[in-house]
């Protein structure tokens, strides 16, 4: 009888190293791959707050501030008449169509006060995107060329 007691400890202390292991393994692995989703003019706010933090920013490409270096650039990421400085390090590459009055995404971290970043993603420009019209005689929308 002791020896069954024995292998039921073992196997329910196993399920729970590896049940443990799991949670241990999905804890680490999301806080390295999830963002924290604030706007430019939240962040300039207070930006020391999120130092800590892998932040994901939305806001315009201030006119003016854009300076390109290699596959580095520099700029300024307004919302509400308030910015955030930006570095990006040129790891990826930056969109065709990211350019000063963008709207962007920008994914990084506060370093010294100042958004270094690694991944911006810009919003398609409108003349990309497809023009729909009402269609007179069967009220259905169609797309124009």
């Amino acid at each position: 009888m002791n020896g069954l007691l024995d292998m039921k400890a073992k196997f329910i202390l196993l399920i729970a190293l590896i049940a443990g292991s799991l949670a241990t393994i999905a804890y680490f692995s999301s806080k390295e791959t999830s963002f924290l989703l604030l706007d430019a003019s939240e962040l300039s706010a207070n930006p020391f707050k999120y130092q800590s933090e892998n932040l994901r920013v939305r806001g315009i490409v201030k006119a003016g501030t854009l300076t390109r270096i290699g596959k580095t650039a520099d700029f300024q990421l307004e919302l509400n008449n308030k910015t955030i400085p930006v570095h990006f390090n040129g790891q990826s590459i930056l969109p065709d169509t990211f350019e000063e009055g963008a709207r962007a995404r920008v994914d990084g971290r506060i370093i010294n006060g100042v958004l270094v970043s690694d991944h911006i993603e810009t919003k398609c420009a409108s003349k990309y995107e497809a023009e729909y019209s009402e269609d007179k005689n069967n009220n259905k929308n169609v797309l124009r060329k």
